[in-house]
């Protein structure tokens, strides 16, 4: 499938999208991920943020509610439509992640939160994020497991217990599409030697990395535990 046609299915499913997820987010944002980055995005008053597939705006604005100056761009218009009209502060355009429209080291951060599952062509995406981000600047990524990305969900027992999820094809690039609740979306899976490889290359360094879990009450903190879904990586980009 063309990187068109996969947009062509984030647009026709937008609408569903902003409605599922309103504006607070689903249960993975508010209880794993969210909690998560408050801990990491810790000095963001007066930085210039730039929020890399920002969807409808949500974290953009949590951003912006820090005093972060933000940018967000996303490809599909509904979610940009749906972002200027919660933010009348923070600046959103339309565009995609191969091709930023913005100057060489504009940006303090550059935050991609589960949007790298999006991208059809990483390579060029991660040569446009170098290129925007300042020296000594700071890429922060959350992304799906490469791990929980190759698996189709649980594999129950004859009694319906959530048995084990299967790992397979894990070293291959590969397009996956997916359907809930009316959405439907391509993700793409990557093994993460290859993720990680192409920001190496490029003059970064690894900073952090985490597989963040729900709070131990949460009734899914077990599933999580077993197979976490998230994981979150920082780089710093020490080169020109």
């Amino acid at each position: 499938m063309s990187v068109n046609s996969a947009l062509e299915k984030w647009i026709q499913s937008a609408d569903a999208w902003i409605t599922d997820q309103g504006t607070e987010g689903d249960w993975a944002r508010r209880a794993v991920i969210d909690p998560a980055l408050e801990k990491i995005l810790t000095n963001t008053k007066g930085k210039a943020v730039l929020d890399l597939g920002c969807g409808e705006g949500r974290y953009s604005r949590i951003l912006q509610g820090k005093g972060a100056l933000v940018m967000g761009i996303d490809p599909v218009p509904q979610f940009i439509k749906r972002a200027r009209s919660l933010d009348s502060v923070s600046t959103y355009v339309e565009g995609t992640a191969e091709n930023l429209p913005f100057d060489r080291s504009s940006f303090d951060i550059v935050l991609s939160y589960l949007t790298f599952i999006d991208i059809a062509d990483l390579q060029a995406a991660s040569q446009e994020i170098t290129r925007v981000l300042r020296p000594g600047g700071e890429l922060v990524v959350v992304s799906i497991s490469n791990i929980a990305s190759t698996t189709e969900g649980w594999i129950k027992d004859d009694a319906g217990n959530k048995a084990y999820r299967k790992v397979d094809r894990y070293k291959e690039h590969f397009e996956m599409d997916l359907e809930w609740r009316g959405i439907r979306i391509k993700n793409y899976h990557r093994p993460l030697s290859y993720v990680f490889g192409l920001f190496l290359n490029h003059g970064f360094v690894l900073t952090r990395f985490i597989e963040p879990l729900p709070d131990l009450s949460d009734p899914y903190y077990d599933e999580e535990w077993r197979v976490p879904n998230f994981q979150i990586y920082s780089f710093k980009r020490i080169t020109e």
